[in-house]
């Protein structure tokens, strides 16, 4: 089945996964941080924690 990738190919091949799938966690992780901040802000604002103007 494999018998037609060379070693080369085959390292390339898991790394290109492997660095896919660090991307893809990344990628997650910065959409659910962006998702949480709104509520995060909200949360301050009922708190009364914002600055004053000036």
């Amino acid at each position: 089945m494999f018998t037609t990738f060379t070693t080369p190919g085959l390292t390339l091949l898991f790394l290109g996964v492997v660095v896919s799938l660090g991307a893809a966690f990344v990628w997650m992780f910065w959409e659910i941080e962006q998702a949480s901040k709104p509520q995060l802000v909200k949360r301050e604002k009922a708190r009364g924690h914002h600055r004053a103007p000036s």
